[in-house]
Order: structure tokens, then sequence, then C-alpha cells
């Protein structure tokens, strides 16, 4: 029988001009949509994964505490590599950056770590949170960009669009280990 994986975008971040967006705190009043979140979750995990960004663990530890369950981070799951990326103060610049990135998965093209190569990564660093927990339901807090990636390549989908699609505190419900979306209720 198929587990269940519920992959999450983390809640909205402050935008700090001149800061490293993996090093982004959380929003005021961010995590006010964590109770319909948590209500959304069918059927409700029984653990909460999260990368290590503070603002992943941040949303994962408010879903735990309201779902009452055990919350724990994990290596590996952090967004694309993005170090040496300026802030673009204009939306349709960043757009264009991750369109580029998309289209080029093999390609070095934006950040410091291919779409393929931060994919695999991903890939991997949620396999070890499923083989290192037994739970049937987990949830994983992650980042849009690699939660697209990954579900977009295992669905036979374009990542773009999915990415596009992706809100914040928004889930994305899988089988576990085939990584096929379900159809929503």
């Amino acid at each position: 029988m198929a587990r269940t994986l519920h992959l999450i975008k983390h809640a909205r971040p402050r935008i700090v001009p001149g800061v490293p967006a993996h090093d982004w705190p959380l929003a005021p009043g961010a995590l006010d949509g964590i109770p319909a979140l948590a209500a959304r979750l069918v059927p409700p995990p029984e653990l909460v994964v999260s990368s290590e960004e503070g603002k992943a663990k941040a949303t994962a530890q408010a879903l735990a505490a309201r779902l009452g369950v055990p919350c724990r981070s994990m290596l590996g799951l952090h967004e694309q590599l993005r170090y040496t990326v300026p802030y673009r103060e204009n939306a349709a610049d960043f757009q264009a950056d991750l369109r580029r990135f998309f289209l080029h998965p093999a390609e070095l093209v934006f950040g410091e770590e291919s779409a393929d190569d931060a994919r695999t990564r991903f890939a991997h660093a949620v396999q070890a949170v499923m083989l290192a927990h037994t739970q049937e339901r987990v949830a994983i807090v992650a980042h849009g960009t690699v939660i697209s990636l990954l579900i977009a390549g295992a669905n036979g989908l374009d990542p773009l669009p999915l990415w596009t699609s992706l809100g914040l505190l928004e889930a994305l419900t899988v089988d576990w280990p085939g990584l096929r979306l379900r159809a929503e209720a």
C-alpha cells in the first residue's frame, strides 16, 4: 500500500534586499494560514519534516504544533542554490531567470545549481526522509522550485507551470514511493 507524502511550500517570507533568499525570515502574519493548511491535508500527516532554511523550519514547526505531531528538519531539502543571485526588484526579471532555469535543466544558468542537480539532490533527501521514518503519512515543508522539479519529473509535467501555480502554504499530495499526484477531492 502506498504511503502519503504532502510536499508543502513554506509560508510567505519577508523579502530583504541584499540578503540571500535562503536567509529571509517569515513575513509578519505569514503563519496565519496554518489552520487552513492543516485542514486541507487529507489524510493528515503524522510527522512534519522541513528544510533547514528558517522560513521552512518556522512553517513546519507551526504546522506540527497545530497538528500535534513531531517536527524534524533534514539536510538536502533546501531550495535550489542561489547564493550569488542578486535580488530582482522586478518580479518579471526573476520569472525570466526561472524560465531559463526550467528550459535548460542540465545547464547552470541561474544560481549555483542546475535544475537537474537541484532535483536529484532534493529527490535523494526526500527518499532519505521516507526511509528514515515509518509513519504512513508524512509532510515535508520545503521550497517551490525543488518541489516543482521533483513532482513534474515524476508525473511527466512541465515544471514551469507547476512552479507558477504553486502558492505559498500550498501542498501537493503524492503517493510514496511513486510520487504520483493524487487527485484533489
